[in-house]
């Protein structure tokens, strides 16, 4: 689920911490880059709990709209199909994803009703909904594609949602994109009646990753004064007062990686780096760093600075 990409962005955040929010015990960022790591995998089980939530409040208005006489007993207005939907019930019954969510005390959409209400009433007022709730007998690709459907075209694009996950955890904001991604690979990929099909992901399956973004982080902590004087004369048109602060960031977390780590490649630091300048910093950004990085990656290489070894790795 969380890729190196994800790690170096994570890197990114505690060291603008340490540099720009005034942290200053070494051991904080630190802190901060593990627990913002755990916090990625909590989005996950929040993410999967609001189906598991949304199917538990379609079967207690289900019960209550039946004992409404002046209601039209419709399929569609009783959110039957909600009920029934086979991934739905396989969420709900997982008990693995039970357990865990116990465990981890998910509480979040219990003390959020609301939200889960207009959620629940939302998907009962969309045509797709209206259509799968008049088919007799769903296959599983029509049910798969139901619950692909809530998620992906109504849970995931909702502002509300990633403004509420915003403010109950800053970081989950980056962390979104990468956790519905892999929700949706998932749905996918799994079968209702098969347990194991749906994987929950383990801090415990990253742990080279999490090893990667320590020794990061703990480079550019050491090492902070003496990357900043490599940029300085590589941007001869770009005053430092100038240069943007996230930019220079990336910089340096660049020529650490070039500098420091002899296993990876410079073109994957380049490209990597380039990348999240552009998700994150200006329009020109990669531009301006792309131009930087090039410089330094032809002068270590002529000084015999980037001691890279093996094969694809010079």
């Amino acid at each position: 689920m969380i890729t190196r990409r994800h790690i170096r962005v994570k890197v990114m955040q505690a060291f603008y911490a340490v540099t720009y929010d005034g942290i200053e015990s070494p051991k904080e960022p630190s802190k901060f880059l593990k627990s913002s790591i755990l916090k990625t995998f909590e989005l996950h089980l929040v993410l999967v709990a609001l189906l598991k939530t949304l199917h538990e409040h379609a079967q207690t208005q289900f019960e209550i709209k039946k004992k409404q006489s002046s209601l039209v007993h419709t399929t569609a207005a009783l959110g039957a199909r909600l009920v029934s939907n086979a991934f739905l019930n396989f969420l709900a019954n997982h008990r693995l994803l039970n357990q865990i969510i116990t465990a981890k005390k998910i509480k979040i959409w219990d003390l959020n009703f609301d939200y889960v209400h207009q959620l629940y009433a939302q998907i009962l007022e969309e045509q797709t909904y209206k259509s799968y709730a008049t088919l007799d007998h769903p296959s599983e690709k029509q049910e798969r594609d139901f619950i692909l459907w809530i998620y992906r075209e109504v849970i995931a694009p909702k502002e509300q949602l990633f403004d509420f996950l915003e403010d109950e955890q800053l970081t989950w904001s980056d962390d979104f994109p990468v956790v519905n991604t892999f929700i949706v690979k998932q749905l996918k990929t799994c079968h209702p009646d098969q347990e194991i099909s749906f994987e929950l992901p383990d801090v415990s399956t990253i742990q080279e990753e999490i090893q990667f973004g320590e020794q990061l982080l703990k480079t550019l902590l050491t090492h902070s004064e003496a990357l900043q004087k490599e940029i300085e004369g590589k941007t001869p048109n770009w005053e430092a007062e100038r240069i943007v602060t996230l930019d220079n960031l990336l910089l340096q977390m660049a020529i650490a990686e070039l500098l420091y780590f002899d296993e990876i490649p410079p073109r994957v630091t380049l490209n990597e780096y380039l990348e999240i300048a552009k998700d994150y910093s200006t329009p020109k950004s990669n531009i301006f760093i792309n131009g930087v990085l090039d410089k330094l990656v032809k002068e270590f290489k002529t000084t015999n600075r980037m001691n890279k070894q093996g094969r694809g790795l010079q």
